[in-house]
């Protein structure tokens, strides 16, 4: 019975190597150089002062619908404040789930078509004209349509007239990619790639 209990762990003990105040200082995980981050500093302020304050920008996360407006840059040094909160109430037509790996800002020109080639439209009511078949991206090669999910339709502003009336739509490839679709005024736009 001794001899089945000698490899075991009978006891742990941690023991700090260093105590500091908190100074809400992050070290990497493998530890850090405590030059680089000043190092960093120095450089992108250099990029700045030679081609202006919008060539060094860091990504803010912040509310919205799409996934474009969930990202604000801000210039390096400013204050990284988001313009609209991130937690509060949910947003009204933001699409759950996860967010895809590559938003196209702008978005990408695209048609969708049925199994007959004709064009896939959305009504008033949001739904769609026919079932998805076929994917062109730009003036790429057509890409079979394996699976789909929507229209979503969204209507925003509405009430003040100015408002911008739209239907998303996620679409899986024979390729095995997956994009989210948008429509707007009856043209189709790859709005964004999952990965």
């Amino acid at each position: 019975m001794e001899a089945a209990q000698a490899g075991r762990v009978t006891r742990l003990a941690l023991v700090p190597e260093e105590v500091r105040p908190d100074d809400g200082r992050q070290l990497g995980f493998w530890g850090s150089d405590a030059g680089a981050a000043a190092r960093a500093a120095r450089a992108l302020a250099r990029v700045q002062g030679l081609l202006g304050p919008e060539a060094a920008v860091t990504a803010v996360l912040q509310g919205g619908r799409d996934y474009s407006e969930q990202v604000v840059l801000v210039p390096w040094g400013e204050p990284r404040t988001p313009l609209r909160p991130v937690d509060g109430p949910p947003w009204p037509g933001r699409l759950p789930g996860m967010a895809p790996a590559v938003v196209h800002h702008p978005a990408l020109p695209a048609q969708l078509m049925d199994k007959d080639g004709g064009p896939i439209s959305v009504g008033r009511r949001g739904g769609a004209s026919a079932a998805p078949a076929c994917l062109v991206i730009g003036q790429g090669k057509p890409l079979a349509v394996n699976a789909w999910a929507g229209p979503w339709p969204l209507e925003e502003r509405w009430w003040d007239g100015g408002g911008r009336r739209r239907a998303r739509l996620q679409a899986c490839t024979a390729d095995g990619a997956a994009y989210l679709l948008a429509c707007e005024r009856q043209r189709w736009w790859v709005e964004a790639t999952y990965d």
